[in-house]
């Protein structure tokens, strides 16, 4: 029993998220597994919005494997209470999000090609609040990298195509995102990131971010972050704490 207990623990798959940070993994869950990832966010908006703040409650990303290559996700951003301005007067509204559904393909492993690579095509659903919808259906790529540098030092990043839409019409906005990782142990570590949007109408749209991740268990993890906006983007911050939770299938 002594002998089983021990091969059972070794053969645990680590666990890895989208939480924390902007940019999601290139990791895919395992097969048969399902993974919850769930969050709260305050954050600040800039000095020339109407919106001094928003909180988010539920951010929700449930994950499922279906087979060694092969994820399925679903993303809901939650609710939004927003902290509105308007003619000097103060007002609170609140609403929920859109709804993404997609998938995650592993392509390159860096195992037999030098470096991690998946791509992630997703459609977000207009289902949200007025003040919260894109209100389009927009369709999205995602491409997620990562590179181990060290035994304790990893680099990642993502980029991020999606077709969406304002009053003057359709657009493709553009997001990178590029973060170094360090791993203190096998259960505790840190990052920090940045990530921009190359959008010609916000060329200073550029976000400095970092936090913490602990597994305090094999299928559970704990996290944290913060992130504040440069580049003349006024009070832009946020602060971000979180949990993901996965279930395995057991072997026979």
């Amino acid at each position: 029993m002594l002998i089983a207990s021990v091969a059972d623990a070794q053969s645990v798959p680590p666990l890895t998220s989208n939480r924390p940070g902007i940019s999601d993994s290139e990791v895919l869950v395992p097969v048969r597994a399902i993974q919850l990832e769930a969050g709260v966010q305050a954050q600040g908006e800039p000095r020339d919005s109407d919106v001094r703040s928003t909180d988010t409650f539920g951010e929700l990303t449930l994950r499922i494997g279906v087979r060694p290559r092969i994820e399925l996700f679903v993303g809901w951003d939650g609710l939004s209470l927003d902290r509105v301005r308007v003619n000097g007067q103060s007002r609170f509204v609140a609403g929920g999000n859109d709804l993404l559904v997609g998938t995650k393909l592993a392509v390159l492993s860096e195992e037999r090609h030098g470096l991690t690579l998946a791509v992630a095509p997703a459609w977000s659903f207009p289902v949200g609040s007025e003040d919260e919808t894109s209100g389009s259906n927009d369709p999205s790529l995602r491409l997620l990298w990562a590179r181990s540098l060290t035994a304790k030092w990893s680099l990642s990043g993502n980029v991020l195509l999606t077709r969406t839409s304002d009053a003057e019409g359709r657009y493709v906005d553009t997001g990178v995102m590029a973060g170094l990782t360090r791993a203190f142990t096998d259960t505790f570590s840190a990052f920090g990131e940045v990530s921009g949007v190359l959008v010609a109408a916000h060329p200073d749209a550029w976000t400095l971010d970092g936090g913490v991740a602990w597994i305090a268990r094999p299928d559970l993890q704990w996290d944290i972050s913060a992130g504040h906006a440069f580049a003349d983007r006024g009070d832009e911050w946020f602060l971000s704490a979180g949990v993901t939770v996965r279930h395995r299938a057991r072997a026979n």
